[in-house]
């Protein structure tokens, strides 16, 4: 029985359980297997690129700190 019938080699931890703990990977037809390739979306081409830190973030994170920074202040006078 090869590891591609059971699916083991992707998880370091299945990839260490016996093989008669394992369920068996389902096993198409080829006609099931065209018409679920047919029906499945076409892959993007690049997917649109964001900023990592937008203003926003930038004004969240400040409000936040200044927040924290005041309730320390008050605390601590």
């Amino acid at each position: 029985m090869s590891t591609a019938t059971f699916g083991t080699s992707n998880h370091p931890f299945r990839a260490t359980l016996p093989l008669r703990v394992l369920r068996r990977l389902p096993q198409y037809e080829p006609e099931v297997r065209a018409r679920i390739e047919a029906a499945a979306p076409p892959p993007a081409s690049e997917p649109a690129r964001r900023p990592l830190v937008s203003a926003q973030d930038v004004k969240d994170f400040l409000i936040a700190y200044i927040a924290c920074f005041m309730a320390v202040s008050a605390w601590l006078s």
